[in-house]
């Protein structure tokens, strides 16, 4: 019995050890952490063949430019939604015992509300020039405006961190809500490290002939340098070449409207827009082009175009919804579902639609994974870095920034694997942000030569002013309309199909006046800035009974 159990113990102490013992060597060159090594931690949405690439790089770099040995570790709780979620969670902790601590108070909802309020920043300095924080045992706790007003300075003025150096990947709305609410910097305590002193140190590398302040309306960093791009990023279909011409659409989807295609019914394959806020970019390009063609093609004025335009994509947007086979929370999983064949096609950031046509090429540079962007149907933006508060290594977090904006550093981003001074394994299918890197040299090295969105983009202008507010009610109103009801949604859809789409029905089906703009701008997007969950809450669940009984009624041939 002993024997029996000292070898079962044996076996299990091997199936624990055995992961860590045979794991390959690093990609950062199999590092011995030890007193000599600097970490730097680095919280990403980004998938693993652009930390392993960057990794090595900047380790690399580091050891032959500066004689240092510099280790990555990574941190990836999910997308760029979780990882707000996560920051703000985590700061929200430190912060409540520092007000605690500095203050005597208790954390009440005045100072709650407060400390991450971007809108008090005006009033932060004079009130702090008033001698505020020098008198925070004098606040009045009944006063909560003096309270909101403390609580925010003191965060501004502290160096609470989370134990994380940069964040890095995502879009420009998250990293400019971050920014906000204070938890980006454009600089450490010191004055010495971070974007803000990269730019003060390399202004010709902000300038715009390298990178620009903005592109076509989308911002490519924060007036503060509390973020900054690092990498292109546009939005489009990726769709399986077979799977289409099998369904009767040679040439595939080339534009949004045909996402809605009752032949690509269960074949559409979407990520989470509250998961993932590179697919609410995507649907509110699909709005953006809308909106622009009203203009253009209809005349509409302005104003017409705005409203009419978010009212005909969010029919559009239940159409598509209807054809989904799925919701997912990963957004990488789009573009390999439809490699594979499990969905005909799409919406997906552009570098996973490319790479996954290299990684399905044949001997004949062939691939049957397609990635187009709709003419005229999106905008480049930027995919950005940001240095938290409170970062450990602020000094190293600077280098990394650094690197990432070299013109080393875009190399990375797409040189053929192999190239001199590009990836290793992986070619990452990443546009590069600096304009003078596009040189007849570096494309000769470069994975997507013809490829240059600065040109592509000419034909459209994001404006933030029509959308660009309405982004986060964007993500809860599909949320409310297509992914909580996504079965009864499907199975409307379905009896329209095979009714062949009568005109009654189609209406009850398109019926968005619960969504509508005007009702997103007077109801629903004000809820969502109060930032009351248990108001927020119950919208949701009222706005998603409504759209199930809408659909459950159609399915009922009512």
């Amino acid at each position: 019995m002993l024997l029996r159990l000292s070898i079962v113990g044996i076996l299990l102490a091997a199936v624990l050890i055995a992961p860590f013992a045979l794991r390959p060597d690093s990609e950062q060159g199999g590092l011995n952490l030890g007193k000599s090594v600097e970490r730097l931690v680095i919280i990403t949405p980004h998938n693993e063949s652009i930390q392993s690439e960057f990794a090595r790089a900047f380790s690399t770099h580091m050891k032959e430019k500066h004689e240092r040995t510099a280790f990555i570790d990574w941190r990836q709780p999910g997308g760029t939604s979780e990882i707000a979620k996560f920051l703000q969670s985590e700061y929200a902790s430190r912060f409540e015992q520092h007000w605690k601590k500095k203050t005597g108070l208790p954390f009440s909802s005045a100072a709650r509300n407060g400390w991450t309020d971007g809108k008090l920043d005006a009033e932060v300095e004079k009130a702090i020039q008033r001698g505020l924080l020098s008198n925070l045992h004098l606040l009045d706790v009944d006063d909560s405006e003096q309270i909101s007003l403390a609580a925010r300075a003191l965060f501004l003025q502290s160096d609470i961190g989370v134990g994380i150096d940069l964040f890095f990947g995502g879009g420009a709305y998250d990293f400019g809500k971050q920014a906000f609410l204070g938890n980006l910097v454009n600089l450490d305590t010191s004055g010495k490290f971070g974007p803000a002193a990269l730019a003060k140190e390399k202004p010709e590398w902000f300038s715009t002939e390298a990178i620009p302040a903005e592109v076509s309306g989308e911002p490519f960093r924060d007036d503060a340098y509390r973020w900054v791009g690092t990498v292109l990023s546009a939005f489009g279909i990726c769709y399986n070449k077979d799977v289409v011409e099998r369904l009767g659409m040679p040439g595939g989807p080339r534009k949004w409207e045909a996402l809605a295609d009752p032949r690509l019914q269960g074949q559409i394959a979407l990520a989470d827009p509250t998961k993932s806020g590179s697919t609410t970019k995507a649907f509110e390009m699909l709005i953006q082009e809308r909106i622009q063609r009203l203009i253009n093609e209809k005349g509409l004025t302005e104003q017409e175009a705005v409203r009419k335009g978010w009212n005909d994509s969010m029919q559009l947007i239940l159409k598509i919804s209807a054809n989904s086979r799925y919701f997912t929370d990963s957004a990488a999983k789009v573009p390999r579902d439809v490699a594979q064949g499990d969905a005909a096609a799409g919406m997906c950031i552009d570098f996973y639609g490319r790479t996954f046509n290299e990684i399905y090429l044949n001997d004949m540079g062939e691939s049957h994974v397609h990635f187009v962007m709709p003419r005229a149907g999106s905008s480049i933006s930027a995919d950005p870095i940001g240095m938290m508060r409170g970062a450990p290594n602020p000094e190293l977090a600077h280098r990394f920034v650094e690197f990432l904006l070299s013109l080393e550093g875009q190399k990375v981003w797409n040189f053929r694997p192999g190239a001199p001074g590009g990836p290793r394994r992986f070619a990452l299918r990443r546009p590069p942000i600096r304009k003078d890197f596009y040189t007849a040299e570096n494309r000769a090295h470069m994975a997507d030569p013809d490829v240059n969105l600065f040109e592509l983009a000419e034909g459209f202008s994001y404006r933030s002013d029509w959308t660009g507010h309405l982004f986060a009610s964007l993500r809860f109103v599909i949320k409310c309309a297509c992914i909580d009801p996504h079965d009864e949604l499907q199975e409307a859809w379905n009896h329209l199909i095979n009714d062949n789409l009568p005109t009654d029905g189609l209406a009850a089906f398109e019926n968005i006046e619960a969504i509508s703009y005007n009702r997103v701008v007077n109801e629903i997007a004000p809820v969502l800035k109060t930032r009351n969950k248990v108001a927020e809450v119950a919208l949701a669940r009222r706005l998603s009974n409504s759209f199930r009984n809408q659909y459950e009624t159609i399915s009922a041939g009512h």
